[in-house]
């Protein structure tokens, strides 16, 4: 079994570390606001959404008959899922690549970062987006439970996780 090397902890003054922070908050504001863009949202992410709709009507299409892409939407025998803004994980990999780019690394590794946070947020969001479909004909109580509730949870930790996992592999730098 290959460990990672250990390093040393590196003190960080006060400084650096607000100026990390501003950097944060400054990335996931600018980010995330890029996502209420109109022109954005029309040209780039309307197209994302149909595209999250399609995948996970093509997935669950596998085991049922009864389910189609329309748009943005998923029919799922009489019930319809809109994939909006907040249904693609997007959102979520805007938070974890801005810790990533804030991190102290080279920054190939946190090129690396940044594409590991995207898989992981769109990927999670997908197996989401899948399971919501699944639950929403049979089982409206279920479907309502994990939507607002245990789904969002379970994005974070595996969003935090993955953050974990990246630094702990990352040699840092001081820069």
């Amino acid at each position: 079994m290959n460990a990672a090397p250990e390093r040393a902890p590196t003190r960080v003054g006060g400084a650096a570390l607000a100026l990390r922070a501003l950097a944060y908050v400054g990335l996931v504001v600018g980010l995330s606001n890029l996502l209420l863009v109109g022109a954005f949202d029309r040209a780039v992410l309307a197209q994302f959404r149909r595209s999250v709709a399609w995948a996970a009507a093509a997935v669950v299409a596998l085991f049922r008959s009864d389910v189609r892409a329309i748009g943005e939407h998923v029919s799922v025998g009489g019930k319809v899922i809109e994939i909006v803004n907040g249904c693609t994980g997007l959102d979520v990999g805007i938070f974890l690549a801005s810790a990533v780019l804030v991190f102290p690394a080279p920054w190939r590794d946190r090129l690396r970062g940044v594409a590991l946070a995207f898989a992981v947020a769109l990927g999670v969001n997908f197996v989401r987006v899948l399971t919501l479909c699944w639950l929403v004909d049979g089982s409206p109580r279920v479907f309502d439970l994990l939507h607002t509730y245990v789904w969002p949870v379970l994005i974070s930790l595996a969003c935090l996780a993955a953050l974990f996992a990246w630094i702990r592999s990352t040699p840092a730098a001081d820069v």
